[in-house]
């Protein structure tokens, strides 16, 4: 495994997230980008599973990274509060890239999402977060110009319905790489050593779990539209628990 190797896979994976900061983009090409992006790196790091656990299991510092974004609506902008949705997303993020996620204060966002873990890990977690972002917040864009007079209240809600399907989506994504890893005995190795590794370099993280249902015209249409950036191209169901991030 050579560090050229890995620049030029890193480079492939943000050009597919950022299909999602251009206004012309598809909504069919961008619906697939981040669990793409996903696949892509997996693969990746299945076939440098012995070179990457070795790596690993030394523990040394340049193996581990921590990325930070903000947490609302434009996440490479500063802001001073997190967006009640941002933690639940980030979380479900962070779990589908082996990640661990935190929140942070920095210099340059104020208040912080922190992704941490074998840093392409990280970096590519940070990417797919700012992307699913960028879809909802022109998706929130699309919705308040289609609806000029609809409140505030029904505006936070569509956000909520549609981070609740991207949610969904991205649990779903997690539990089919879970199945995929547990087939193979490399894949399966791969995995413990790098929980194992990130938990020692960054310490053990737990999530408080919430199932709270929220309900509206503003939440339906913003599950309907979030559902359509299906990460794991399967379909999408209602009522799944959502992780809160830890402190």
């Amino acid at each position: 495994m050579t560090n050229s190797n890995l620049d030029d896979v890193m480079r492939r994976v943000k050009k597919l997230l950022a299909i999602a900061e251009d206004s012309r983009a598809d909504a069919n090409e961008a619906s697939a980008a981040a669990g793409m992006a996903e696949r892509i790196m997996r693969k990746y790091q299945i076939e440098h599973a012995d070179v990457i656990e070795l790596e690993l299991k030394r523990g040394g510092a340049e193996s581990f990274a921590s990325e930070d974004c903000g947490t609302s609506l434009a996440p490479e902008k500063r802001s001073d509060e997190a967006s009640g949705w941002s933690g639940i997303l980030a979380v479900a993020v962070a779990e589908l890239h082996d990640c661990q996620c935190r929140f942070a204060w920095t210099q340059k966002y104020g208040k912080s999402l922190r992704f941490s873990g074998y840093t392409s890990d990280a970096k590519v977690a940070r990417f797919t977060y700012v992307y699913l972002v960028t879809t909802m917040a022109a998706a929130s864009r699309g919705f308040l110009k289609a609806n000029p007079y609809c409140g505030r209240r029904e505006a936070g809600a569509f956000r909520r319905g549609f981070n609740s399907a991207l949610t969904d989506s991205l649990n779903k994504a997690t539990l089919a790489k879970k199945a995929e890893m547990a087939e193979a005995s490399t894949s399966r190795s791969l995995v413990l050593v790098k929980d194992d590794a990130v938990a020692k370099h960054f310490g053990v993280i737990r999530y408080a779990k919430s199932g709270r249902t929220l309900a509206g015209d503003g939440f339906a249409a913003g599950f309907e539209q979030g559902s359509r950036v299906d990460v794991a191209r399967r379909g999408l169901s209602t009522g799944a628990t959502n992780a809160r991030i830890g402190a």
